[in-house]
């Protein structure tokens, strides 16, 4: 299948995908929640084939031989691979911004940390994608791509979700 039937699938795909959260009951509670797992489900979906490919595609270059020409076919994938994690992580930040939006009245510091987290994340990924400038490019490769950030992250939502069931 090439792209130009890739991606429309895809975008059905997502654009479906919250539609669920408001199906689950008549609770405006509930539907809430579910923005909040609607985010957690499009980041992880959106991450671990990223990461993945990306942590296989280095280790085949080090590994050389037939790895590395592996590694050059996959090179034609990771457009597609990339226009995916950008598309997940959107829905996913903004589900999990309107989650927080409305759920504004309990806002806690671990909520606001992790907003700041999202935001500094979708900012810098936005930047990385989307400027030509060396500089800010090399600046938001070393910031969107700290392992820290991510670990950050990770404890943030873990925290937010336990919490959250109290």
């Amino acid at each position: 299948m090439n792209n130009t039937k890739i991606i429309p699938i895809i975008f059905l795909i997502l654009f479906l995908a919250p539609i669920p959260a408001f199906a689950d009951d008549d609770d405006a509670e509930d539907a809430i929640e579910n923005l909040g797992w609607v985010a957690i489900g499009a980041g992880v979906v959106a991450n671990l084939p990223f990461i993945m490919f990306n942590k296989w595609r280095k280790y085949a270059v080090r590994a050389g031989g037939q790895s590395l020409q592996m590694a050059r076919q996959a090179v034609q994938f990771y457009k597609p691979v990339l226009n995916f994690h950008i598309i997940l992580n959107s829905i996913g930040y903004f589900a999990g911004m309107t989650h927080g939006l409305l759920l504004v009245n309990d806002l806690d510091s671990i909520s606001l940390s992790l907003a700041i987290t999202m935001t500094v994340l979708m900012i810098s990924g936005i930047l990385l994608r989307y400027t030509s400038s060396r500089n800010t490019k090399v600046f938001n490769r070393l910031l969107h791509g700290q392992f820290g950030l991510v670990f950050l992250l990770i404890a943030l939502i873990v925290l937010h979700v336990l919490i959250g069931d109290d």
